[in-house]
Protein backbone atom coordinates (compact mmCIF):
# COMPACT_ATOMS: atom_id res chain seq x y z
CA UNK A 1 0.00 0.00 0.00
CA UNK A 2 1.27 3.45 -0.80
CA UNK A 3 2.25 5.87 1.93
CA UNK A 4 0.36 9.09 2.43
CA UNK A 5 2.26 12.14 1.31
CA UNK A 6 1.65 14.88 3.87
CA UNK A 7 4.66 17.17 3.68
CA UNK A 8 4.80 20.47 1.89
CA UNK A 9 6.35 19.00 -1.24
CA UNK A 10 3.19 16.96 -1.92
CA UNK A 11 0.65 19.69 -1.30
CA UNK A 12 -1.24 21.14 -4.28
CA UNK A 13 0.76 24.36 -4.05
CA UNK A 14 4.09 22.62 -4.59
CA UNK A 15 5.78 22.84 -7.98
CA UNK A 16 4.73 20.03 -10.39
CA UNK A 17 8.27 18.69 -10.67
CA UNK A 18 8.48 18.51 -6.86
CA UNK A 19 5.23 16.55 -6.64
CA UNK A 20 6.41 14.17 -9.38
CA UNK A 21 9.77 13.71 -7.66
CA UNK A 22 8.01 12.88 -4.41
CA UNK A 23 5.73 10.39 -6.17
CA UNK A 24 8.70 8.68 -7.81
CA UNK A 25 10.60 8.59 -4.51
CA UNK A 26 7.63 6.94 -2.81
CA UNK A 27 6.91 4.41 -5.59
CA UNK A 28 7.82 0.78 -4.91
CA UNK A 29 7.58 0.13 -8.66
CA UNK A 30 10.21 2.78 -9.46
CA UNK A 31 12.52 1.51 -6.71
CA UNK A 32 12.13 -2.04 -8.03
CA UNK A 33 13.17 -0.85 -11.48
CA UNK A 34 16.17 0.92 -9.95
CA UNK A 35 17.06 -2.30 -8.12
CA UNK A 36 16.91 -4.31 -11.36
CA UNK A 37 18.91 -1.62 -13.11
CA UNK A 38 21.63 -1.84 -10.47
CA UNK A 39 21.87 -5.59 -11.02
CA UNK A 40 22.57 -4.88 -14.67
CA UNK A 41 25.01 -2.15 -13.69
CA UNK A 42 26.93 -4.65 -11.60
CA UNK A 43 27.55 -6.70 -14.72
CA UNK A 44 28.46 -3.66 -16.82
CA UNK A 45 30.78 -2.04 -14.26
CA UNK A 46 32.20 -4.82 -12.08
CA UNK A 47 32.75 -7.43 -14.79
CA UNK A 48 35.15 -5.29 -16.88
CA UNK A 49 37.17 -4.58 -13.71
CA UNK A 50 37.33 -8.30 -12.98
CA UNK A 51 38.56 -8.88 -16.53
CA UNK A 52 41.29 -6.26 -16.25
CA UNK A 53 42.34 -6.76 -12.62
CA UNK A 54 42.33 -10.55 -12.21
CA UNK A 55 44.79 -12.97 -13.84
CA UNK A 56 43.04 -15.45 -16.13
CA UNK A 57 43.06 -18.40 -13.65
CA UNK A 58 41.71 -16.11 -10.89
CA UNK A 59 39.02 -14.81 -13.25
CA UNK A 60 37.87 -18.36 -14.03
CA UNK A 61 37.87 -19.19 -10.31
CA UNK A 62 35.62 -16.20 -9.66
CA UNK A 63 32.95 -17.85 -11.79
CA UNK A 64 33.26 -21.00 -9.68
CA UNK A 65 32.41 -18.82 -6.67
CA UNK A 66 29.56 -17.22 -8.63
CA UNK A 67 28.03 -20.54 -9.62
CA UNK A 68 28.07 -21.66 -5.97
CA UNK A 69 26.43 -18.39 -4.87
CA UNK A 70 23.65 -18.90 -7.41
CA UNK A 71 22.47 -21.92 -5.40
CA UNK A 72 21.20 -19.69 -2.56
CA UNK A 73 17.55 -19.50 -3.80
CA UNK A 74 17.47 -23.29 -4.14
CA UNK A 75 18.96 -23.87 -0.68
CA UNK A 76 16.07 -21.79 0.70
CA UNK A 77 13.86 -24.83 -0.15
CA UNK A 78 10.91 -22.58 -0.95
CA UNK A 79 10.42 -21.46 2.66
CA UNK A 80 10.72 -17.74 1.88
CA UNK A 81 7.61 -17.95 -0.32
CA UNK A 82 5.59 -19.75 2.36
CA UNK A 83 6.80 -17.40 5.10
CA UNK A 84 5.98 -14.30 3.08
CA UNK A 85 2.46 -15.62 2.44
CA UNK A 86 1.98 -16.59 6.11
CA UNK A 87 3.11 -13.13 7.25
CA UNK A 88 0.66 -11.48 4.83
CA UNK A 89 -2.12 -13.70 6.23
CA UNK A 90 -1.21 -12.65 9.78
CA UNK A 91 -1.18 -9.01 8.70
CA UNK A 92 -4.68 -9.58 7.31
CA UNK A 93 -5.89 -10.86 10.69
CA UNK A 94 -5.57 -14.64 10.27
CA UNK A 95 -6.02 -16.54 13.54
CA UNK A 96 -4.51 -19.83 12.32
CA UNK A 97 -2.42 -21.23 9.50
CA UNK A 98 -2.96 -24.47 7.63
CA UNK A 99 -0.57 -26.67 5.63
CA UNK A 100 -2.95 -26.40 2.65
CA UNK A 101 -5.63 -23.78 2.12
CA UNK A 102 -6.58 -21.05 4.56
CA UNK A 103 -9.28 -20.00 7.02
CA UNK A 104 -11.05 -16.84 5.77
CA UNK A 105 -11.39 -13.97 8.23
CA UNK A 106 -13.92 -11.64 6.57
CA UNK A 107 -14.33 -9.46 9.66
CA UNK A 108 -10.66 -9.13 10.59
CA UNK A 109 -9.86 -5.57 11.66
CA UNK A 110 -6.07 -5.62 11.83
CA UNK A 111 -2.87 -7.62 12.14
CA UNK A 112 -2.61 -10.66 14.43
CA UNK A 113 0.55 -9.59 16.25
CA UNK A 114 0.74 -12.72 18.36
CA UNK A 115 0.83 -14.88 15.22
CA UNK A 116 3.38 -12.54 13.66
CA UNK A 117 5.70 -12.98 16.64
CA UNK A 118 5.27 -16.76 16.50
CA UNK A 119 6.18 -16.65 12.82
CA UNK A 120 9.24 -14.55 13.56
CA UNK A 121 10.54 -17.00 16.17
CA UNK A 122 9.80 -19.91 13.85
CA UNK A 123 11.54 -18.26 10.90
CA UNK A 124 14.64 -17.52 12.96
CA UNK A 125 14.87 -21.13 14.16
CA UNK A 126 14.19 -22.50 10.68
CA UNK A 127 16.90 -20.46 8.98
CA UNK A 128 19.42 -21.50 11.59
CA UNK A 129 18.82 -25.08 10.48
CA UNK A 130 18.95 -24.13 6.79
CA UNK A 131 22.24 -22.30 7.37
CA UNK A 132 23.79 -25.33 9.06
CA UNK A 133 22.62 -27.56 6.19
CA UNK A 134 24.07 -25.09 3.65
CA UNK A 135 27.36 -25.04 5.57
CA UNK A 136 27.68 -28.81 5.27
CA UNK A 137 26.57 -28.99 1.62
CA UNK A 138 28.34 -25.93 0.20
CA UNK A 139 31.35 -26.38 2.46
CA UNK A 140 31.98 -29.80 0.97
CA UNK A 141 30.97 -29.03 -2.63
CA UNK A 142 32.69 -25.65 -2.78
CA UNK A 143 35.90 -26.79 -1.14
CA UNK A 144 36.12 -29.68 -3.60
CA UNK A 145 35.47 -27.37 -6.59
CA UNK A 146 37.97 -24.75 -5.43
CA UNK A 147 40.63 -27.36 -4.66
CA UNK A 148 40.64 -28.39 -8.33
CA UNK A 149 41.50 -24.85 -9.45
CA UNK A 150 43.44 -23.31 -6.58
CA UNK A 151 46.90 -24.48 -7.65
CA UNK A 152 46.51 -22.61 -10.93
CA UNK A 153 45.61 -19.26 -9.33
CA UNK A 154 48.17 -16.53 -8.79
CA UNK A 155 48.03 -16.71 -4.96
CA UNK A 156 46.58 -20.00 -3.67
CA UNK A 157 46.43 -18.78 -0.06
CA UNK A 158 44.41 -15.72 -1.10
CA UNK A 159 42.14 -17.95 -3.19
CA UNK A 160 41.36 -20.12 -0.16
CA UNK A 161 40.71 -16.99 1.90
CA UNK A 162 38.41 -15.68 -0.86
CA UNK A 163 36.50 -18.97 -0.83
CA UNK A 164 36.15 -18.71 2.95
CA UNK A 165 34.75 -15.18 2.59
CA UNK A 166 32.41 -16.32 -0.21
CA UNK A 167 31.10 -19.18 1.93
CA UNK A 168 30.65 -16.83 4.89
CA UNK A 169 28.79 -14.34 2.68
CA UNK A 170 26.48 -17.07 1.34
CA UNK A 171 25.74 -18.41 4.83
CA UNK A 172 25.12 -14.93 6.18
CA UNK A 173 22.73 -14.19 3.31
CA UNK A 174 20.76 -17.36 4.07
CA UNK A 175 20.77 -16.78 7.83
CA UNK A 176 19.71 -13.11 7.77
CA UNK A 177 18.00 -12.61 4.41
CA UNK A 178 14.69 -13.71 5.92
CA UNK A 179 14.39 -10.36 7.72
CA UNK A 180 13.78 -8.69 4.39
CA UNK A 181 11.32 -11.44 3.39
CA UNK A 182 9.46 -10.84 6.65
CA UNK A 183 9.46 -7.08 6.09
CA UNK A 184 8.08 -7.48 2.57
CA UNK A 185 5.39 -9.87 3.81
CA UNK A 186 4.28 -7.14 6.24
CA UNK A 187 3.52 -5.03 3.14
CA UNK A 188 6.54 -2.80 3.69
CA UNK A 189 7.49 -3.33 0.07
CA UNK A 190 8.88 0.17 -0.43
CA UNK A 191 11.21 -0.08 2.57
CA UNK A 192 12.27 -3.58 1.55
CA UNK A 193 13.13 -2.51 -1.98
CA UNK A 194 15.01 0.58 -0.83
CA UNK A 195 17.12 -1.51 1.53
CA UNK A 196 17.98 -4.05 -1.17
CA UNK A 197 18.88 -1.16 -3.48
CA UNK A 198 21.16 0.39 -0.86
CA UNK A 199 22.86 -2.96 -0.28
CA UNK A 200 23.37 -3.34 -4.03
CA UNK A 201 24.90 0.15 -4.29
CA UNK A 202 27.28 -0.67 -1.42
CA UNK A 203 28.25 -3.95 -3.05
CA UNK A 204 28.96 -2.33 -6.45
CA UNK A 205 30.95 0.62 -5.06
CA UNK A 206 32.93 -1.45 -2.59
CA UNK A 207 33.66 -4.16 -5.18
CA UNK A 208 35.00 -1.55 -7.60
CA UNK A 209 37.04 0.17 -4.90
CA UNK A 210 38.60 -3.05 -3.65
CA UNK A 211 39.37 -4.27 -7.18
CA UNK A 212 41.06 -0.97 -8.02
CA UNK A 213 43.00 -1.18 -4.74
CA UNK A 214 44.29 -4.66 -5.60
CA UNK A 215 41.84 -6.75 -3.54
CA UNK A 216 41.64 -9.40 -6.25
CA UNK A 217 39.38 -12.37 -5.52
CA UNK A 218 38.63 -11.02 -2.04
CA UNK A 219 36.86 -7.93 -3.43
CA UNK A 220 33.41 -9.16 -4.47
CA UNK A 221 32.69 -11.55 -1.54
CA UNK A 222 33.85 -8.94 0.99
CA UNK A 223 31.66 -6.28 -0.63
CA UNK A 224 28.69 -8.65 -0.67
CA UNK A 225 29.15 -9.42 3.02
CA UNK A 226 29.19 -5.73 3.95
CA UNK A 227 26.07 -5.07 1.86
CA UNK A 228 24.26 -7.97 3.54
CA UNK A 229 25.22 -6.67 7.00
CA UNK A 230 23.73 -3.25 6.25
CA UNK A 231 20.58 -4.72 4.72
CA UNK A 232 20.01 -7.07 7.66
CA UNK A 233 20.46 -4.28 10.23
CA UNK A 234 17.94 -2.02 8.50
CA UNK A 235 15.34 -4.75 7.90
CA UNK A 236 15.61 -6.14 11.45
CA UNK A 237 15.17 -2.70 13.00
CA UNK A 238 12.06 -1.92 10.95
CA UNK A 239 10.46 -5.35 11.47
CA UNK A 240 10.86 -5.16 15.26
CA UNK A 241 9.63 -1.56 15.34
CA UNK A 242 6.53 -2.52 13.33
CA UNK A 243 5.75 -5.60 15.44
CA UNK A 244 5.80 -3.76 18.74
CA UNK A 245 6.37 -5.37 22.16
CA UNK A 246 6.94 -9.12 22.22
CA UNK A 247 4.00 -10.94 23.90
CA UNK A 248 6.10 -13.78 25.33
CA UNK A 249 9.05 -16.12 24.89
CA UNK A 250 9.23 -18.58 22.01
CA UNK A 251 7.73 -22.01 22.60
CA UNK A 252 9.82 -24.79 20.96
CA UNK A 253 6.74 -26.95 20.43
CA UNK A 254 4.94 -24.10 18.64
CA UNK A 255 8.01 -23.48 16.50
CA UNK A 256 8.14 -27.13 15.40
CA UNK A 257 4.42 -27.14 14.62
CA UNK A 258 4.67 -23.99 12.53
CA UNK A 259 7.61 -25.40 10.56
CA UNK A 260 5.51 -28.51 9.88
CA UNK A 261 2.66 -26.26 8.73
CA UNK A 262 4.91 -24.33 6.33
CA UNK A 263 6.68 -27.38 4.91
CA UNK A 264 4.03 -28.95 2.57
CA UNK A 265 3.85 -25.97 0.20
CA UNK A 266 7.49 -24.97 0.71
CA UNK A 267 9.00 -28.15 -0.70
CA UNK A 268 6.67 -27.97 -3.68
CA UNK A 269 7.78 -24.42 -4.49
CA UNK A 270 11.41 -25.37 -3.91
CA UNK A 271 11.16 -28.33 -6.27
CA UNK A 272 9.46 -26.16 -8.88
CA UNK A 273 12.24 -23.53 -8.67
CA UNK A 274 14.82 -26.29 -8.98
CA UNK A 275 13.14 -27.55 -12.16
CA UNK A 276 13.23 -24.03 -13.64
CA UNK A 277 16.90 -23.76 -12.67
CA UNK A 278 17.74 -27.08 -14.31
CA UNK A 279 15.70 -26.35 -17.44
CA UNK A 280 17.30 -22.94 -17.95
CA UNK A 281 20.85 -24.07 -17.25
CA UNK A 282 20.45 -27.27 -19.28
CA UNK A 283 19.08 -25.52 -22.35
CA UNK A 284 21.98 -23.09 -22.31
CA UNK A 285 24.60 -25.76 -21.73
CA UNK A 286 23.43 -28.16 -24.44
CA UNK A 287 23.43 -25.36 -27.00
CA UNK A 288 27.22 -25.10 -26.87
CA UNK A 289 28.24 -28.66 -27.79
CA UNK A 290 25.31 -29.19 -30.14
CA UNK A 291 25.38 -25.91 -32.06
CA UNK A 292 28.67 -24.24 -31.24
CA UNK A 293 29.88 -21.25 -29.21
CA UNK A 294 28.36 -18.57 -31.48
CA UNK A 295 24.88 -20.13 -31.39
CA UNK A 296 25.12 -20.53 -27.62
CA UNK A 297 26.00 -16.86 -27.28
CA UNK A 298 23.11 -15.73 -29.51
CA UNK A 299 20.57 -17.81 -27.62
CA UNK A 300 21.89 -16.85 -24.17
CA UNK A 301 22.08 -13.14 -25.07
CA UNK A 302 18.53 -13.09 -26.45
CA UNK A 303 17.13 -15.01 -23.50
CA UNK A 304 18.87 -12.66 -21.07
CA UNK A 305 17.31 -9.58 -22.70
CA UNK A 306 13.81 -11.05 -22.72
CA UNK A 307 14.21 -12.18 -19.11
CA UNK A 308 15.03 -8.57 -18.23
CA UNK A 309 11.87 -7.45 -20.06
CA UNK A 310 9.80 -9.93 -18.07
CA UNK A 311 11.42 -8.94 -14.77
CA UNK A 312 10.82 -5.24 -15.36
CA UNK A 313 7.18 -5.85 -16.34
CA UNK A 314 6.42 -8.09 -13.35
CA UNK A 315 7.36 -5.30 -10.96
CA UNK A 316 3.85 -3.84 -11.43
CA UNK A 317 2.29 -6.88 -9.78
CA UNK A 318 5.07 -8.21 -7.55
CA UNK A 319 4.94 -5.17 -5.24
CA UNK A 320 1.30 -5.99 -4.43
CA UNK A 321 1.59 -9.65 -3.41
CA UNK A 322 1.74 -8.95 0.35
CA UNK A 323 -1.36 -6.76 0.16
CA UNK A 324 -3.18 -9.31 -1.99
CA UNK A 325 -2.44 -11.93 0.68
CA UNK A 326 -4.20 -9.72 3.24
CA UNK A 327 -7.21 -9.28 0.96
CA UNK A 328 -7.35 -13.02 0.33
CA UNK A 329 -7.51 -13.88 4.04
CA UNK A 330 -10.32 -11.32 4.40
CA UNK A 331 -12.11 -12.90 1.41
CA UNK A 332 -12.26 -9.49 -0.27
CA UNK A 333 -12.41 -10.69 -3.90
CA UNK A 334 -13.70 -7.36 -5.17
CA UNK A 335 -10.75 -5.59 -3.56
CA UNK A 336 -8.37 -8.10 -5.14
CA UNK A 337 -9.89 -7.52 -8.57
CA UNK A 338 -9.53 -3.74 -8.14
CA UNK A 339 -5.83 -4.16 -7.33
CA UNK A 340 -5.04 -6.74 -10.01
CA UNK A 341 -6.89 -5.38 -13.07
CA UNK A 342 -4.91 -2.16 -13.78
CA UNK A 343 -1.62 -3.75 -12.80
CA UNK A 344 -1.96 -6.83 -14.98
CA UNK A 345 -2.61 -4.54 -17.95
CA UNK A 346 0.42 -2.42 -17.03
CA UNK A 347 2.46 -5.62 -16.84
CA UNK A 348 1.26 -6.76 -20.26
CA UNK A 349 1.89 -3.39 -21.90
CA UNK A 350 5.31 -2.93 -20.30
CA UNK A 351 6.46 -6.34 -21.50
CA UNK A 352 5.06 -5.72 -24.99
CA UNK A 353 6.86 -2.38 -25.27
CA UNK A 354 10.19 -3.69 -23.97
CA UNK A 355 10.04 -6.87 -26.07
CA UNK A 356 9.23 -4.81 -29.18
CA UNK A 357 12.31 -2.69 -28.46
CA UNK A 358 14.43 -5.86 -28.15
CA UNK A 359 13.14 -7.16 -31.50
CA UNK A 360 13.42 -3.87 -33.41
CA UNK A 361 15.90 -1.53 -31.74
CA UNK A 362 18.53 -3.92 -30.34
CA UNK A 363 19.33 -5.64 -33.68
CA UNK A 364 19.73 -2.20 -35.28
CA UNK A 365 22.07 -1.03 -32.49
CA UNK A 366 24.11 -4.24 -32.69
CA UNK A 367 24.45 -3.94 -36.45
CA UNK A 368 25.59 -0.35 -36.08
CA UNK A 369 27.96 -0.66 -33.10
CA UNK A 370 28.74 -4.37 -32.57
CA UNK A 371 28.23 -6.27 -35.84
CA UNK A 372 30.05 -9.29 -34.38
CA UNK A 373 27.18 -9.84 -31.89
CA UNK A 374 23.66 -10.91 -32.86
CA UNK A 375 20.31 -11.94 -31.43
CA UNK A 376 18.26 -14.90 -32.64
CA UNK A 377 16.95 -14.44 -36.17
CA UNK A 378 13.29 -13.84 -36.93
CA UNK A 379 10.89 -15.60 -36.52
CA UNK A 380 12.59 -17.39 -33.62
CA UNK A 381 13.13 -14.11 -31.84
CA UNK A 382 9.41 -13.32 -32.07
CA UNK A 383 8.40 -16.78 -30.87
CA UNK A 384 10.80 -16.60 -27.92
CA UNK A 385 9.30 -13.21 -27.00
CA UNK A 386 5.80 -14.74 -27.24
CA UNK A 387 6.79 -17.61 -24.97
CA UNK A 388 8.26 -15.09 -22.51
CA UNK A 389 4.93 -13.27 -22.40
CA UNK A 390 2.88 -16.45 -21.96
CA UNK A 391 5.26 -17.77 -19.29
CA UNK A 392 5.11 -14.47 -17.40
CA UNK A 393 1.31 -14.62 -17.61
CA UNK A 394 0.86 -18.14 -16.23
CA UNK A 395 3.43 -17.48 -13.49
CA UNK A 396 1.42 -14.44 -12.40
CA UNK A 397 -1.87 -16.32 -12.27
CA UNK A 398 -0.22 -19.30 -10.60
CA UNK A 399 1.17 -16.98 -7.93
CA UNK A 400 -2.33 -15.55 -7.47
CA UNK A 401 -3.63 -19.10 -6.92
CA UNK A 402 -0.89 -19.61 -4.32
CA UNK A 403 -2.41 -16.79 -2.23
CA UNK A 404 -4.98 -19.48 -1.36
CA UNK A 405 -2.05 -21.46 0.13
CA UNK A 406 -2.23 -24.18 -2.51
CA UNK A 407 0.05 -25.01 -5.43
CA UNK A 408 -1.82 -27.25 -7.92
CA UNK A 409 0.57 -26.14 -10.67
CA UNK A 410 3.72 -27.67 -9.15
CA UNK A 411 3.74 -31.08 -10.83
CA UNK A 412 2.42 -29.90 -14.22
CA UNK A 413 5.17 -27.26 -14.39
CA UNK A 414 7.90 -29.68 -13.29
CA UNK A 415 6.71 -32.29 -15.80
CA UNK A 416 6.54 -29.64 -18.55
CA UNK A 417 10.09 -28.44 -17.83
CA UNK A 418 11.45 -31.98 -18.03
CA UNK A 419 9.43 -32.79 -21.15
CA UNK A 420 10.56 -29.55 -22.77
CA UNK A 421 14.20 -30.44 -22.14
CA UNK A 422 13.67 -33.91 -23.64
CA UNK A 423 11.97 -32.40 -26.70
CA UNK A 424 14.88 -29.98 -27.20
CA UNK A 425 17.28 -32.92 -27.26
CA UNK A 426 15.08 -34.82 -29.72
CA UNK A 427 14.68 -31.86 -32.08
CA UNK A 428 18.39 -31.11 -32.05
CA UNK A 429 19.12 -34.75 -32.83
CA UNK A 430 16.46 -35.54 -35.42
CA UNK A 431 15.55 -32.21 -37.05
CA UNK A 432 17.26 -29.31 -38.79
CA UNK A 433 15.66 -26.62 -36.60
CA UNK A 434 18.95 -25.72 -34.93
CA UNK A 435 18.45 -22.85 -32.50
CA UNK A 436 14.73 -22.98 -33.21
CA UNK A 437 14.53 -26.21 -31.19
CA UNK A 438 15.32 -24.29 -28.00
CA UNK A 439 12.51 -21.85 -28.80
CA UNK A 440 9.86 -24.19 -30.16
CA UNK A 441 10.07 -26.95 -27.53
CA UNK A 442 9.06 -24.91 -24.44
CA UNK A 443 6.44 -22.98 -26.40
CA UNK A 444 4.74 -26.19 -27.57
CA UNK A 445 5.03 -28.11 -24.29
CA UNK A 446 3.89 -25.33 -21.97
CA UNK A 447 1.30 -24.20 -24.52
CA UNK A 448 -0.36 -27.60 -24.30
CA UNK A 449 -1.39 -26.96 -20.70
CA UNK A 450 0.28 -24.31 -18.53
CA UNK A 451 -0.19 -21.29 -20.80
CA UNK A 452 -3.99 -21.57 -20.70
CA UNK A 453 -4.74 -23.62 -17.58
CA UNK A 454 -3.39 -21.36 -14.85
CA UNK A 455 -4.71 -18.02 -16.20
CA UNK A 456 -8.16 -19.62 -16.28
CA UNK A 457 -7.86 -21.08 -12.78
CA UNK A 458 -6.33 -17.89 -11.40
CA UNK A 459 -9.22 -15.80 -12.69
CA UNK A 460 -11.66 -18.26 -11.10
CA UNK A 461 -9.93 -17.69 -7.76
CA UNK A 462 -11.02 -14.05 -8.15
CA UNK A 463 -14.62 -15.13 -8.73
CA UNK A 464 -14.60 -14.36 -12.48
CA UNK A 465 -13.28 -15.66 -15.80
CA UNK A 466 -10.06 -14.67 -17.55
CA UNK A 467 -11.44 -12.84 -20.59
CA UNK A 468 -14.41 -11.39 -18.74
CA UNK A 469 -12.04 -9.96 -16.16
CA UNK A 470 -9.54 -8.56 -18.67
CA UNK A 471 -12.15 -6.95 -20.92
CA UNK A 472 -14.80 -6.10 -18.34
CA UNK A 473 -12.66 -4.66 -15.60
CA UNK A 474 -12.67 -5.24 -11.83
CA UNK A 475 -16.47 -5.00 -11.64
CA UNK A 476 -17.01 -7.75 -14.21
CA UNK A 477 -19.70 -10.32 -13.34
CA UNK A 478 -18.76 -13.10 -10.98
CA UNK A 479 -18.99 -16.80 -11.74
CA UNK A 480 -19.81 -19.73 -9.49
CA UNK A 481 -16.69 -21.64 -8.50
Amino acid sequence: MGRACSDAACRPGAAPWVRWARRLWGSAVVWSWVMNGLRLTAGVVVLPLLVSRLPTPDFHTYFVFLSLSSLVPILDLGFSTSIGRAVSYAMGGARELRPQGYVPEPGAAGPNRELLWRLLHTTRALYRLLTLAALVFLGALGTWAVSRAVVQTSQPAVTWLAWGLTLLSILWEIYTGWWNVFLRGMDRVLSSTRQITLAQVIKILLSCGLLLAGGGLLSVPLAGLVGSLVQRALARREVLATLGPEPGAADPVTVRRLIATLWPNSWRVGLQLFSFYLAGQANTLICLPALGLEASGRYGFTLQLLTICSGMAQVWTSVKWPYLGQLRIRQDLEGMRRVVWPRIWLQYLTYAGLAAAVMVVVPWLLERWHPDKQLLPMPWLGLLALHGFLEMNYIFWGTLISTENRTPFTWPIIASNLLSFALVLALLRFSSLGLGALVLAPLVVHGAYNHWKWPREGARSLGTTYWRFLMGGPRSGQVTR
